[in-house]
């Protein structure tokens, strides 16, 4: 795991094992989490039977491409709190994602953006990647905010996922 694991001020942000398939389901069966994403609020209620596959992609995409989604864990408890990281895209034209998921109690610390200036500098620094997007619902406020923070720009509406997103890009 050596080189693929990244420190922040409070976080570890570490590739997805199997032990994190229980916490990760607990997070993503909360609607109000994944309500800005794909199948929305709905989709919790499938999060015990979505999350192991969720978590092995996640954990594969490391072997497979040399970058993918970190489990999002609080360095002072070991908590897992959500997900944050890069996955490439090849069905948007092969750009690399930054994405984030943070567990409703965390919500307002700051940590989304503390993950993603993080993932920003692995991909743009030592990954050498040239571009990075980012996707979000207009109506997820915050997500915006976390983009804008990171000194994304905005591109513009988009279809992403099939959902009707808005797309940012660096740099």
């Amino acid at each position: 795991m050596a080189g693929r694991s990244l420190l922040t001020e409070r976080l570890l942000l570490r590739p997805f094992h199997p032990r994190d398939v229980a916490a990760y389901a607990r997070i993503r069966a909360r609607p109000e989490v994944m309500r800005f994403l794909p199948g929305g609020a709905a989709r919790a209620a499938t999060a015990a039977a979505d999350t192991p596959g969720l978590v092995a992609r996640f954990a594969a995409l490391w072997e497979e491409v040399g970058y993918g989604p970190w489990a999002m864990e609080e360095r002072a408890t070991g908590l897992l709190l959500g997900h944050c990281g890069l996955r490439l895209l090849p069905e948007l034209g092969g750009e690399t994602e930054i994405l984030y998921l943070l567990d409703r109690p965390h919500w307002g610390r700051g940590l989304a953006t503390e993950a993603a200036v993080a993932a920003r500098d692995f991909g743009l620094g030592c990954l050498g990647l040239p571009r990075l997007v980012a996707y979000a619902l207009p109506e997820n406020v915050a997500s915006l905010r976390v983009m804008q923070r990171i000194g994304m720009r905005p591109e513009g509406p988009c279809e992403a996922f099939g959902l009707q997103a808005v797309r940012y890009a660096l740099p």
